[in-house]
């Protein structure tokens, strides 16, 4: 091979590699409103893994739901989430805020 063989198929291995990245930034564009239903997918999955290696925690679930009633299990449910939304969005400010390390430091003296 010559060398004015060698810097074209160089120069075609670089247009080759430009057009593999711009179609992969239009496959992620194209997928980006998979992310969320992807991720509850992914939550649901976890759930069920986790219902499968402690039986124990649905039956206690189905058994607190049968004493307590439709109603309150869903007002309690509702409060449930409610409290670790709060919970969640309280620990990312505190942890945005720098404030855990000093507390946790604290703590630990």
């Amino acid at each position: 091979m010559s060398v004015d063989q060698h810097i074209a198929l160089a120069l075609r291995k670089e247009r080759i590699l430009l057009q593999c990245a711009r179609q992969r930034e239009q496959l992620a564009q194209y997928g980006a409103w998979l992310k969320k239903p992807c991720a509850v997918g992914d939550k649901l999955v976890s759930a069920g893994h986790y219902a499968k290696a402690h039986p124990w925690s649905v039956g206690v679930a189905v058994g607190v739901a049968a004493l307590l009633g439709r109603r309150y299990v869903f007002r309690v449910a509702r409060y449930s989430w409610l409290a670790w939304r709060a919970w969640r969005f309280v620990d990312g400010w505190v942890r945005s805020a720098g404030l855990d390390t000093g507390l946790i430091n604290r703590l630990k003296k």
